[in-house]
């Protein structure tokens, strides 16, 4: 009798191990079919954000630039009367 159940213990696990094998084939080849559609998407993804970037950068004026104005009265687009402030140029 207790090689009728080892047998079935031992028959479970080899339906367990065919069973993982086949389900790991089938992951592995999803992952070969979808990974270039994964890329595709990174890769227009980052195209669109490098446009809109550039597109805010040309908007804006060509970025903005900090300066320093000494003993002006305007400093940029904020500065003081004083001499010495610093003032952002947009």
């Amino acid at each position: 009798m207790k090689k009728v159940l080892n047998k079935v213990g031992q028959s479970t696990l080899e339906y367990v191990i065919v069973l993982t094998a086949i389900v790991a084939a089938i992951l592995f080849a999803a992952a070969q079919f979808i990974k270039p559609n994964v890329n595709k998407v990174y890769s227009d993804a980052g195209t669109a954000l490098n446009t809109s970037g550039s597109l805010l950068g040309n908007a804006i004026g060509g970025g903005i630039s900090m300066g320093a104005t000494t003993g002006g009265t305007t400093g940029g687009t904020t500065g003081g009367t004083t001499g010495g402030t610093t003032g952002i140029a947009v």
